[in-house]
């Protein structure tokens, strides 16, 4: 036999083997295709998967920027809109009548300050008394609005879940008009406290000159007695002066009514001490008589040439607690006439909304 000849005529395996690789090829091959058919499914749905999530959130997006309480959304505040918008109108008026009761007002405390310069205490009085009356129409009409915007709904702390934003700034700035007249009545009593208090500076200083020329005119009658006794009068008034200008004194320069009354009780002083001296001497000019007649020069000479003086206390007491006082209502009465035109401003563009 020769070399090789063994392996090239070597009979074939067995028939089963053959059979059985050819077999298992044939099942790898079909693993591998439904292995690669579900990897490209799953991938399939995956991308769909994606899809949806992409246009559902496109929606929630949108969703989110349409939000209750803006145009956008006006579906879903229309019956809160609804309800509201009348009650804020009406509350608008009510603010309209607010702000014309303090205008009055403010005129009346004008009037004030201009009769007491003036010195007409008759219409001082009568601007005095319309003011009081205005103040209780003030405080009225400020109730009125105070109720009709408690009876506003929806206003609470998730007020944008049930009506429009712009309504709820309306109402908002509406609830903040309602502070603005309450040191209203603080006010006017420290202006007409002041006005009355000055009206009576000027009658008492008229009336105290008249009372002590009575006593001079009779101590130069020799009738020093009764000169004594009439004195008496001027010191009262003198002490009431006091009392009015320590009053005052909280709220304006009163130096110049101080200086007015100080020199004033000095002259009554030299008068009570010379009428004295001649009393006990009989109208005999003493050594005491003469020192009291120096005094009564001196303190002559300083009084007030004229009654400009007068009408330098009377301003300077405007300028005081009375022009503060009047200061404060006209700045609320600036503030209501703003907010009212805000209101406006804010109605007219709730009524442009569709």
């Amino acid at each position: 036999m020769k070399a090789g000849a063994g392996v090239r005529d070597a009979p074939p395996g067995p028939p089963e083997r053959g059979t059985a690789l050819r077999a298992r090829a044939r099942y790898s091959g079909a693993v591998r295709i439904a292995d690669l058919f579900s990897r490209l499914v799953t991938a399939l749905v995956w991308v769909l998967v994606v899809a949806l999530i992409a246009v559902g959130g496109g929606g929630i997006a949108g969703t989110i920027n349409h939000i209750a309480g803006t145009p956008a959304r006006a579906e879903l505040t229309a019956p809160g809109d609804t309800e509201v918008t009348p009650l804020l109108d009406g509350a608008t008026t009510d603010l309209q009548a607010v702000a014309d009761a303090v205008d009055t007002l403010s005129g009346s405390a004008r009037t004030c300050l201009a009769m007491l310069l003036s010195g007409d205490q008759e219409a001082l009085g009568t601007a005095i008394a319309d003011g009081t009356n205005q103040l209780t129409v003030v405080k009225d009409q400020a109730a009125i609005l105070e109720a009709a915007l408690a009876e506003v709904p929806h206003m609470g702390v998730d007020a944008g879940l049930h009506v429009r934003a712009d309504l709820e700034e309306r109402y908002g700035q509406l609830v903040d008009t309602t502070v603005l007249t309450d040191g209203l009545e603080e006010d006017w009593a420290t202006l007409t406290g002041q006005a009355l208090d000055a009206s009576q500076v000027s009658g008492l200083l008229e009336r105290h000159d008249q009372e002590t020329a009575q006593a001079a005119s009779a101590g130069t009658a020799a009738k020093y007695a009764k000169a004594l006794r009439l004195l008496d009068a001027p010191d009262a008034t003198i002490a009431t002066l006091r009392e009015i200008a320590a009053r005052l004194a909280k709220r304006a320069d009163i130096s110049t009514l101080t200086a007015w009354v100080d020199r004033n009780a000095a002259y009554d002083t030299s008068l009570r001490a010379l009428y004295t001296a001649l009393n006990e001497s009989k109208g005999v000019v003493t050594a005491a008589v003469r020192k009291a007649i120096d005094a009564e020069k001196v303190a002559r000479a300083a009084l007030p040439e004229s009654t400009k003086g007068i009408l330098v206390i009377m301003s300077d007491i405007a300028q005081g607690g009375l022009n503060q006082a009047l200061i404060s209502i006209e700045t609320a009465r600036g503030q209501l006439s703003d907010a009212l035109d805000t209101q406006r401003a804010l109605q007219e563009q709730d009524a442009a909304i569709p």
